[in-house]
């Protein structure tokens, strides 16, 4: 009989307790898990309504397209719902792409989960902190004083990002290589004050510049923050851009031309541009543009610069950009240097943009790693 020892209850962990379970109910598994409950984190994604995937699910999406490409060959968007349909969850779309629980509450998906995990009969050791992992024919997880003997571990203690987590001291017991982490989907920082602006929201073009050389455009909406910018735009944006970068958008990237002529031809300056965006965005435009004629007014809608000086921080960060090393990874997610040692979610140098890739990449890379184990 396998006894497998899985280390983290987030959403990879138990993706795959439970779909080991599915193969074989034989299995010994327990969770190891630091917080009080498991799961926590899940709770906090979708704003709580908890966006479980996409019906666009490729591997563009993602920071390594040609490792998640054969993931995703794998396990498709399918799969994920037909397994949660059997554990009794109802999905839906927003209206467009995103997955939701109909419920739209994550703690829905929650519920779910546990109960399933109480159903299968896997063990949760909730408080519970590792302290040291060793190998010899077997793997030995110490755990305060006592120390829990496993033939296979599966590393799902996810990141950093809101979760003050030193996962990576795990691996590099195994010298397994660290992608330096810093903070993603995070809002950013900018050098301009932009107090007038806060609270406004903007759909826009934006373009990421790092060294003059554009590093990545999307469309999207833009939130102003006192000293910065929030938003799924912007948060997808910090994917690519930071402290130095610069970011610059295009307020009328995808109105006619023959549009604007008529405002412009027929109103003042001031007036043209309240017809265009809200107006204290109008107003700081006008007030920026050194000389007030059609041209520079235009050229400022469609390069509005700022300049980012950093980010909000790992505490409003959803994720994690970097982790350990994929070169260093299998495609069903076991280590290439450690034998029966697995590594899954979020500590993996992989991440996704906004709209629920983050969260399938968990429940596939624990999907995938558990019929490695189990079959």
């Amino acid at each position: 009989m396998k006894k497998i020892l899985i280390i983290g209850g987030g959403a990879s962990g138990l993706m795959c307790a439970i779909r080991l379970k599915q193969i074989n109910s034989q299995f010994a598994i327990t969770i190891i898990e630091k917080n009080s409950r498991i799961g926590q984190k899940i709770l906090k994604t979708g704003n709580g309504r908890c966006n479980i995937s996409n019906l666009d699910m490729t591997a563009v999406y993602y920071n390594h397209p040609e490792f998640m490409d054969k993931c995703l060959k794998k396990h498709n968007v399918s799969d994920i719902v037909d397994f949660f349909c059997h554990l009794g969850l109802l999905i839906k779309t927003d209206g467009s792409t995103r997955l939701y629980p109909y419920s739209e509450s994550a703690v829905s998906v929650l519920e779910i989960l546990r109960r399933q995990i109480d159903k299968m009969d896997i063990e949760v050791r909730c408080n519970t902190i590792v302290s040291k992992i060793m190998k010899n024919n077997k793997f030995h997880i110490h755990v305060g004083s006592e120390r829990i003997d496993a033939d296979y571990v599966v590393l799902a203690a996810g990141s950093v990002a809101q979760n003050n987590s030193d996962s990576y001291a795990l691996v590099k017991n195994f010298n397994h290589k660290i992608i330096k982490v810093r903070p993603g989907l995070v809002p950013l920082k900018t050098g301009s004050k932009l107090k007038s602006l806060r609270g406004i929201r903007v759909k826009c073009m934006a373009s990421v510049l790092k060294k003059n050389k554009i590093v990545h455009r999307e469309y999207g909406e833009i939130l102003f923050k006192d000293d910065g910018l929030s938003g799924v735009l912007a948060l997808n944006l910090s994917r690519y851009a930071d402290n130095g970068s610069k970011i610059f958008l295009d307020f009328i990237h995808d109105v006619d031309e023959s549009d604007l002529n008529v405002i412009f031809n027929n109103f003042s300056l001031k007036e043209a541009l309240i017809g265009i965006l809200p107006k204290m965005l109008a107003m700081d435009i006008y007030k920026k543009v050194a000389y007030k004629n059609i041209n520079d007014i235009l050229y400022a809608l469609r390069n509005y610069q700022l300049d980012v000086i950093g980010t909000y921080g790992f505490h409003q960060a959803q994720i994690a950009l970097g982790g350990v090393d994929i070169k260093e990874i299998n495609d069903d997610f076991s280590s290439k240097l450690i034998e029966n040692l697995y590594i899954i979610g979020e500590m993996l140098d992989i991440d996704g943009a906004c709209g629920g890739y983050n969260l399938h990449f968990a429940w596939i890379s624990g999907m995938i790693a558990a019929e490695s184990i189990g079959f």
